[in-house]
């Protein structure tokens, strides 16, 4: 939680709704069943927003503001969210993994906590056991001096003639063959044959995958056009330029241009503002001979994703519950009066402007973006 609660002393006076009943009938919001004993003994829909806050349900209490806001200061607060958004991954770009860096490599890679190291003999237990060799070696050549020399050769002759005898049945000396066995003792017990059907069968296996990896990824390259920075930075621009006009001045042109630039790019938090802006206009046919009223929540519900689109955006310096948190907190600052657009205008600066590399925004013929403006009927 913040460490000022600034919005406990605010009161929203920018909504459309001051009760639960008026949001759920006329705007179409959605008590979910997991979050509704919540709801229980609480009318106002700003009892309930703050009820969350206190919760620390930041998401679940800027759900609610999406649907409950004065329609053009719910878009001006999206806005507000997403140049927060944009201060942060000027901190922290976010950076895009091309899928074809998917799936590269296919050799395992064991944990820390997974690895086994062979035991190692401790120093002392090594000289132990020369001592011990050192020691039997002493005493057989103490024993082998008290030996009378002529039965001692007669002993060598026998034992010479039974490897013979040995060495004759079995093709090898039997010192030459403990030599061999003290030779294979210092190799590798568990010698791998690279050569082994196994690693042939799973060589043959890592082609036949890589083949269908390269497919796959053709295939979604083909279907799916490669970005490109600079055209989705001036589609993001062209988007927030409308969005701005818009709530400067929500008018018939201005509003048919959200629509525009919005479906350019309807799958990125600046795209869905600009749509939601002209769902917010109230009429679906600006410039029609007749009012076509927007769908009760369609406005509401593309500001709610708006959000959540920014919350859930890579990059950036804030987690998910922070974000929520912040949007929050701008909410309240838009939907109690103490931010809005009159800044902007007295500059004569869109606030986005300041953002790295944008463009700033260029009036289009007859959009009324920095003249006093009179809203329509309908909203």
């Amino acid at each position: 939680m913040a460490d000022k609660l600034d919005w406990l002393n605010k009161h929203l006076i920018l909504i459309r709704y001051l009760t639960l009943n008026d949001t759920v009938e006329k705007e179409g919001y959605k008590i979910r069943p997991d979050l509704a004993e919540h709801f229980v003994g609480v009318k106002g829909t700003e009892e309930m927003v703050f009820k969350f806050a206190r919760l620390g349900d930041y998401k679940s209490a800027c759900e609610l503001l999406a649907y409950i806001a004065h329609r053009r200061a719910g878009v001006w607060w999206a806005y507000r969210c997403l140049l927060s958004l944009a201060e942060e991954l000027g901190q922290n770009p976010a950076v895009d993994r091309d899928i074809a860096d998917i799936a590269t490599s296919f050799e395992t890679t064991v944990p820390d906590f997974a690895k086994v190291e062979l035991p190692q003999i401790p120093p002392e237990v090594n000289e132990q056991a020369d001592a011990a060799v050192a020691s039997a070696k002493a005493k057989l050549a103490e024993a082998q001096a008290k030996l009378d020399p002529e039965m001692h050769q007669y002993v060598q002759d026998a034992v010479e003639v039974a490897f013979q005898e040995f060495k004759r049945v079995h093709g090898i000396h039997p010192l030459d063959l403990l030599k061999k066995a003290v030779e294979r003792c210092k190799e590798d017990p568990y010698k791998i044959d690279p050569n082994s059907p196994l690693f042939v069968e799973a060589e043959k296996l890592k082609a036949q995958i890589q083949a269908a990896r390269k497919e796959a990824v053709d295939t979604i390259k083909a279907v799916i056009p490669p970005k490109v920075p600079e055209h989705e930075k001036k589609v993001r621009d062209n988007a927030l330029n409308a969005v701005y006009r818009w709530v400067v001045a929500p008018d018939e042109v201005n509003s048919k241009a959200c629509l525009d630039t919005g479906n350019e790019c309807p799958d990125t938090p600046a795209g869905l503002l600009s749509l939601s802006a002209f769902w917010a206009f109230g009429n679906l046919m600006p410039g029609g001979e007749q009012v076509i009223p927007t769908p009760p929540g369609l406005a509401s519900n593309g500001l709610s994703q708006v959000l959540l689109m920014c919350a859930l955006h890579k990059g950036g310096t804030r987690k998910l519950k922070e974000r929520y948190e912040q949007y929050f907190n701008l909410g309240v600052d838009v939907l109690s009066g103490k931010d809005n657009w009159e800044g902007s205008l007295l500059d004569a600066k869109a606030p986005h402007e300041s953002i790295a590399g944008s463009v700033p925004p260029k009036p289009q013929a007859g959009a009324s973006v920095y003249k006093r403006w009179k809203p329509p009927e309908h909203i």
